[in-house]
């Protein structure tokens, strides 16, 4: 297992996780429909990576128990706090998405949304998901992605991507997740391609799906 570190900046950390909580309803607004498919019928444990402020805790069943993968010390508020609200029990791992501390084939239902645009090596980050997944398990999941090649978003990713990167804290605008994803060797991978219609244009080239192992 590669052992990471996030180092959280103690300005743009508060920043971010202000704008993730005021951006909650809007986020919802874009993702409710989706987000509710594929996380319909979970299981009673989940593990999410990279569960912020906690916005997809209103998808998830009262009683659920939720291990949070979050690196983030300055999310972790309100994640607690979104827990009690959405009658979550809430389980919060400081740990990276490519530094996992849970046992191999242990877990039914993985969980990410706008996040493997972020880890340090998603590549490592996807394998771990797939090693505590159990043979029967999902991983479902929502992200933003690198634009058709040549195309005028991808044009916009490119110009985007430093001052986005370095802002959000290590966020790429120009990720090929999908062939990460497509690498990764699970047993059935479905994925959806769109653009989402919103204002923040880099990120709207997007892929949703899930992984079978």
């Amino acid at each position: 297992m590669e052992q990471t570190t996030f180092k959280t900046n103690k300005i743009r950390g508060p920043i971010n996780s202000w704008i993730f909580k005021n951006l909650d309803g809007y986020m919802n607004f874009l993702f409710k429909k989706e987000k509710k498919k594929l996380f319909k019928n979970h299981p009673d444990t989940v593990v999410e990576i990279g569960s912020g402020a906690g916005a997809n805790m209103r998808y998830l069943r009262a009683g659920t128990k939720l291990i949070a993968i979050e690196p983030n010390v300055f999310m972790h508020n309100n994640l607690k706090k979104n827990a009690i609200n959405h009658g979550i029990n809430l389980e919060i791992r400081t740990l990276t998405g490519e530094s996992i501390d849970l046992p191999d084939n242990s877990c039914d239902f993985v969980i990410s949304t706008l996040v493997l645009c972020t880890v340090s090596n998603p590549a490592e980050c996807i394998n771990q998901i797939k090693r505590i997944l159990k043979p029967s398990g999902v991983f479902v999941f929502i992200e933003h992605v690198k634009a058709r090649e040549g195309s005028i978003l991808s044009y916009i990713q490119n110009i985007f991507h430093k001052p986005w990167h370095w802002f959000f804290e290590g966020c790429n605008t120009n990720r090929n997740i999908g062939q990460l994803l497509k690498s990764g060797g699970f047993r059935v991978l479905k994925i959806e391609q769109y653009n989402l219609y919103s204002p923040f244009i880099p990120i709207t080239s997007q892929i949703r799906g899930k992984a079978f192992k």
